[in-house]
């Protein structure tokens, strides 16, 4: 028989950036086997924040897999230049399905009206995204094997999103 369940000390988010980024009105791809994909072209965009400063490189794009509820699994992939010059590859943590564990869900006429491009106030929905970073630079690889986690919103014409480290207390040192 298992002894007394001990709870771990919660853990500490800590703000590593935000990302800002202007983009182009989304391409349908349709209906498939999987469900209803979009994509949404990046133009161009920012990272600032006490961890990464840089500028979203021109290629990327956010790529939809929409449920017919409207609920959304973003997979997002761009790469990040920082002021240093170090390059950081942004993706998503994908399930065995190939989907991002990140999802934007809410009540429907919400959802639909930011598929609209219409204004939505952000505490309608839910959008959280669970956000792999790679990259090569001495710097930047401890962000290669933390949990980061963010809070993102969509207007027509911008997404952002602020990214957390998830830290064991206030007392890590990044």
């Amino acid at each position: 028989m298992p002894g007394p369940i001990t709870l771990m000390p919660v853990p500490t988010l800590r703000h590593l950036f935000t990302v800002q980024c202007t983009v182009d009105p989304p391409i349908e791809i349709g209906n498939g086997p999987f469900g209803r994909r979009r994509c949404v072209p990046i133009k161009s965009g920012t990272a600032i924040g006490p961890h990464l400063t840089g500028i979203v490189q021109p290629g990327g794009a956010d790529f939809m897999l929409v449920e017919d509820n409207q609920t959304t699994h973003v997979n997002t992939n761009y790469v990040i230049k920082s002021t240093d010059d170090a390059f950081l590859y942004i993706r998503p943590d994908l399930d065995e399905y190939g989907r991002t564990e990140g999802t934007r869900a809410g009540p429907p006429e919400v959802l639909q009206a930011l598929m609209e491009g219409g204004p939505v106030d952000p505490s309608q929905y839910w959008f959280h995204l669970h956000i792999k970073i790679e990259t090569g630079h001495e710097k930047y690889k401890w962000m290669n094997n933390r949990v980061i986690v963010g809070r993102a919103m969509r207007t027509k014409e911008e997404v952002s999103y602020n990214a957390y480290c998830l830290e064991n207390d206030a007392g890590d040192d990044l």
